[in-house]
């Protein structure tokens, strides 16, 4: 999806949606995450972007230094920056909701009657094994992939 950035005489300038998510999440710090990014023509030379990003029960200072580091970064490109802090659901609710929770916990059940608590017990224990060894793996390559 592209948005409207600019209308100029020439024509419109657009920008991709997953282009400006990236280079937002790039110029974010780590510990924080993009929930929504929306980009309005304004009046002014300026186009205003929206930007949504997780609370995550910060101290004021360090939002405001945030704040101030995303607008620093999009100034030159000719954007405003409006950052919205929101609060990520918490709680048991979303778990309790999920249908992937209510499967495995049928199919633990169903392994646990057929085959008995050994056969269960060893095969979560190879395969959360298989599990920690493959998802090191893709870490490191990721890491290599960005070096």
């Amino acid at each position: 999806m592209y948005y409207l950035w600019k209308n100029t005489p020439y024509g419109l300038i657009k920008i991709s949606c997953k282009g400006l998510v990236d280079f937002t999440n790039e110029a974010l710090r780590s510990r924080f995450r993009l929930y929504n990014v929306s980009l309005s023509p304004s009046k002014t030379e300026h186009a205003d972007i929206t930007i949504v990003i997780s609370d995550e029960d910060l101290q004021p200072k360090t939002k405001e230094t945030v704040e101030n580091h995303l607008t620093e970064v999009l100034k030159p490109m000719g954007m405003k920056a409006l950052i919205v802090w929101a609060s990520p659901e918490r709680g048991f609710l979303p778990v309790i909701l999920n249908p992937y929770v209510w499967s495995a916990i049928a199919s633990c059940s169903a392994v646990i009657i057929t085959a008995g608590f050994s056969s269960f017990f060893w095969t979560a224990f190879w395969g959360a094994s298989a599990w920690f060894v493959f998802r090191g793996v893709s870490v490191l390559a990721q890491k290599f992939r960005r070096a």
